[in-house]
């Protein structure tokens, strides 16, 4: 299994440590990070100076790759400025002489979820953009749509009703601990069989305080859904600091 970390975490000094600790102690599983210092890229500017100081010491591990922010709103954002947010990362290192100074793909959150050929065409145009930029070196594209309902993961025509063709990865389920225990989201979410597990992520909060071997008892039940996992005891989709359950997260998915 992977972690998907949402850092939402403003870089003050020593604020990213737990991941610098994490990454070096656990080189066998791989960190993908979002970047969001502006929730985006920070448009006209570059980042405060303290995103240019972390990033680059982010692309000093081999086992964490980067990806940039930039929401849709379901695609109502008008598609230029999709592209715009895009060419904006893309432009990172130029703009800062600095090669680390970077991310390797995009993170398109806030994505739609029911199938619609015109939203198709919106998230090709945004992947592909991505995809046909240099800058990004792994030209990554993930999409968040919050929930792929069970039942189409199910589906035998589930690539030619959703977005996943779209994606190397997506996140087809974002809510509260609870809700996944539920027996009608856990087992369905579990039963699928048409779709990589390692093209999909599950995201969690605001978790109780869990003993270890309950934590590495849910990852397990995650990994039977998706490969792709981040948990948190922060409430309600908090993603701006670092959970006291990070590190057992880690372990428990470095196995």
């Amino acid at each position: 299994m992977s972690i998907l970390l949402p850092l939402y975490v403003y870089p003050s000094a020593g604020a990213w440590d737990p991941l610098y600790a994490a990454a070096k102690a656990h080189r066998d599983v791989d960190f993908t990070v979002i970047i969001n210092p502006c929730s985006g890229p920070c448009m006209g500017s570059l980042p405060d100076q303290v995103y240019l100081d972390e990033i680059p010491k982010l692309h000093a591990h081999p086992n964490v790759r980067t990806l940039g922010y930039v929401a849709t709103h379901y695609a109502s954002k008008p598609i230029e400025a999709v592209l715009s947010e895009i060419e904006t990362y893309a432009k990172w290192p130029k703009a800062t002489n600095m090669t680390k100074m970077r991310v390797d793909g995009i993170f398109l959150d806030e994505t739609p979820s029911a199938f619609d050929a015109r939203h198709y065409t919106y998230l090709q145009r945004a992947g592909r953009a991505v995809q046909n930029e240099s800058a990004f070196s792994h030209r990554f594209v993930a999409h968040n749509p919050g929930l792929v309902a069970p039942a189409l993961l199910a589906s035998p025509t589930v690539l030619q009703e959703s977005y996943l063709n779209l994606t190397d990865l997506t996140v087809v389920f974002e809510e509260r601990f609870e809700k996944f225990l539920d027996k009608d989201t856990m087992g369905p979410l579990q039963a699928h069989k048409r779709i990589r597990r390692n093209k999909l992520a599950v995201i969690l909060h605001s978790l109780p305080n869990l003993s270890r071997h309950v934590l590495e008892f849910v990852v397990e039940q995650v990994e039977d859904t998706a490969d792709w996992v981040f948990l948190t005891d922060l409430m309600n989709g908090d993603y701006a600091g670092f959970s006291p359950m990070f590190a057992d997260l880690v372990r428990a998915v470095d196995g």
